[in-house]
């Protein structure tokens, strides 16, 4: 009926357009009373709740069984990921440690087979390497030469004893080639070094570096992973207990309790730290959290292991690009030693021969990798059996026992379907103060009695009228979790409890503390219907008021005798 025709139907109000026409609280049915509803009614509601409670314990005990064992599988798989990537650096730094303690001990033996060869040589036959010492030597060897001999005056006589021997080169070869022989060995080791100096060590060092910073990314990433998991399986947890404890208290109290708690669910209620919304009683908002928390858990689990599946696969690649690079660099050094130890073949040859053997196919590489990480996993498994305390059995969470498992295979729908949920429908709403305006908000009425009212996010388009399942989804923020790139870039991943910000309700309203009432219908709104709930106080009564408006009369008349029918 459009609002021509109820103009025309509706004789005009006796008052002006702002007079409303009272509503009462609730209407009693002869076999009930305002205290007790009635009772095949309340049978009825007690057997519909007990069937969603019994599949939905189900339901958590089989998921539980199910991610406890991907979660261990997962964490011990990453567990055995961080150990090679620990032993990986810990091979790369001893390899950059060896080849530069080898090259400083080239320096020093170059040093001093030079200083062999020069006649460097102080009184007790100990090569002279400092430079100041050396210059004081080669000017005794020039004074020595001057005069013809050995001496030269007292002021050299520490070094001129080895000074000395220069000029009695003549007195045969032997001495002269073992001396040339000092400074070839020196020479060798100096253009060794500069290959070590110019080629390896930088190339050893900057992959050390790279994986330093790769290591430090990978197990950033892989512990986000895992501590989101582990975070988000709790949250799911906390939903349950919070759901188990408020259902359990409702399915074990009396209707003349379940009222008094309504009455006084606003005012004067013990806090519960498990609650969604301190003061709120209502179960289907905890019902409606644990939903959309395995929702949220179920999303969280798919990017995840996307992004640890691409995590794992980059390790292998990084593992497989560093052991092909240490090789190139250990073959290059084992090179430039074997032809300056070319006389001692023995000594080098085998281990050329190994690195030369050490396959390096890619399929070789990685089911090399692969099973260092499963023989890593088992060692670790061993290991936490070994230490594992005797009083760390697992132990049940709450409502979980004596559940049959083969009860939960389901797949658990939206908030909007569940049994505890009567009517939904975008609609607007308005405070009575004089600033207020009218916001679109998405009105949810409960079984229990309750009005939840869901404010919009400002990103939402939505109007009146829309679909209560688009204006829910515009509750749900996107799933953000750890990722590659979100760890280079610095991004901060939001918490699971800020996952939920949108998921609890703006207002509540307890409806049988409620009066309803609608503007009569040639008034100059007659869309518009106000809600006024008694508010229980220690000094005083008090009470709330809320106006809301519908994008027909139809419709809000309709929403009005749901209020009704829910108090």
């Amino acid at each position: 009926m459009s609002d021509n025709n109820a103009d025309e139907t509706t004789p005009p109000p006796a008052a002006d357009d702002d007079v409303t026409v009272a509503v009462e609280n609730l209407e009693i049915s002869p076999s009930g009373s305002k205290d007790v509803p009635n009772q095949p009614i309340l049978a009825e509601m007690r057997q519909k709740r007990s069937e969603t409670h019994s599949k939905l314990r189900a339901y958590e005990a089989k998921r539980r069984t199910a991610y406890e064992s991907k979660l261990q599988s997962s964490s011990l798989y990453w567990r055995a990921f961080r150990t090679l990537m620990h032993d990986s650096l810990l091979e790369t730094q001893k390899a950059d440690a060896l080849l530069r303690g080898w090259t400083h001990a080239s320096e020093v033996y170059e040093m001093n087979m030079r200083s062999v060869g020069e006649w460097c040589i102080d009184e007790k036959g100990v090569p002279v390497t400092d430079a100041k010492k050396k210059k004081k030597i080669f000017d005794a060897q020039e004074a020595s030469a001057a005069v013809g001999g050995i001496g030269g005056g007292d002021g050299a006589k520490t070094f001129l004893a080895a000074a000395g021997y220069t000029t009695e080169e003549k007195c045969g070869s032997m001495v002269k080639s073992l001396s040339n022989s000092a400074s070839n060995v020196a020479n060798q080791y100096s253009d060794m070094i500069k290959t070590m100096n110019g080629e390896v060590l930088p190339e050893l060092s900057s992959l050390l570096e790279q994986l330093k910073s790769e290591v430090v990314v990978m197990e950033k990433l892989g512990d986000s992973i895992m501590h989101e998991l582990e975070m988000t399986e709790e949250e799911v947890r906390s939903a349950w207990l919070s759901y188990y404890n408020k259902a359990m208290d409702f399915c074990g109290s009396s209707p003349s309790d379940i009222k008094t708690k309504q009455a006084g669910a606003r005012v004067g209620a013990p806090v519960d730290p498990n609650a969604v919304v301190h003061g709120c009683i209502d179960v289907w908002v905890d019902e409606m959290r644990y939903r959309m928390a395995v929702a949220f858990l179920s999303s969280i689990w798919e990017k995840c292991s996307s992004e640890l599946s691409k995590l794992f696969l980059s390790m292998k690649d990084a593992e497989c690009n560093r052991r092909n690079r240490i090789k190139e660099l250990l073959i290059k050094a084992t090179q430039r030693q074997e032809r300056l130890w070319l006389g001692l073949p023995g000594a080098v040859n085998p281990i050329l021969k190994d690195l030369i053997e050490w396959p390096m196919e890619r399929k070789v590489v990685e089911d090399d990798v692969q099973s260092s990480i499963r023989a890593r996993a088992q060692s670790i498994q061993r290991d936490e059996a070994e230490h594992k305390k005797a009083d760390d059995s697992t132990v049940k969470a709450a409502g979980l026992t004596g559940v049959n498992l083969k009860d939960g295979n389901f797949e658990l729908s939206s908030p909007l379907v569940s049994d505890l949920m009567s009517r939904a429908k975008v609609i607007e709403k308005r405070g009575t103060g004089l600033m207020s305006t009218w916001k679109v908000t998405l009105a949810i009425v409960t079984e229990d009695s309750f009005l939840q009212l869901f404010d919009l996010p400002s990103s939402c388009k939505l109007h009146p009228g829309s679909a209560p399942e688009v204006a829910f989804q515009n509750l749900i923020p996107p799933v953000v979790v750890p990722s590659l790139e979100g760890i280079k870039g610095g991004v901060k991943i939001p918490s699971a409890k800020t996952w939920f910000d949108n998921l609890a309700p703006t207002e509540s309203f307890v409806l049988s503390n409620c009066t309803v009432s609608i503007k009569d219908a040639a008034a100059k709104d007659p869309n518009i219907f106000e809600l006024v709930e008694a508010l229980s106080g220690k000094m005083m009564a008090r009470t709330r008021k809320m106006q809301f408006r519908a994008v027909t009369r139809e419709e809000a008349m309709d929403f009005v005798e749901a209020l009704k029918k829910s108090k």
